[in-house]
């Protein structure tokens, strides 16, 4: 069994206390994302901006690890407005996923880690499933 800590080519959040994803043997372990650019940290008020941008930033650390979106197989999505923004969120998540979407489990939680952030998804994808 090999233990890898994967960071993609942007460094996104290389400077924090924890890893982008950890990889184990197929098995990828990524890291909750939010809709912040990875670069700016600057992120819109719009939950359908931010959820498009959380897929980006884990996209990008999937193909660090060598995979594609649809070796996810399963997704944790944390709301701050379950009510308010939970359909918009899944106008979203079912263009990333047109068919086969991964398991999900949904959660309303009352922060996250920045005022104004209103989704944080994370995933365990097996690499090479999707083939």
């Amino acid at each position: 069994m090999t233990r890898e800590v994967i960071i993609p080519p942007t460094g996104l959040l290389s400077h924090r206390p924890y890893s982008p994803a950890i990889k184990i043997d197929s098995l990828l372990f990524v890291s909750g994302h939010t809709g912040s650019d990875p670069v700016t940290r600057v992120f819109s008020g719009d939950v359908t901006e931010q959820t498009e941008q959380a897929f980006r930033n884990i996209e990008s650390v999937i193909e660090a690890a060598g995979g594609v979106m649809a070796d996810i197989a399963k997704a944790t999505v944390f709301m701050t407005d379950m009510e308010a923004d939970f359909q918009a969120m899944n106008v979203v998540f079912r263009r990333v996923f047109p068919e086969k979407p991964p398991a999900r489990s949904t959660v309303g939680v009352a922060h996250l880690a920045r005022p104004g952030l209103k989704v944080e998804i994370e995933v365990v994808a097996v690499l090479g499933s999707s083939r």
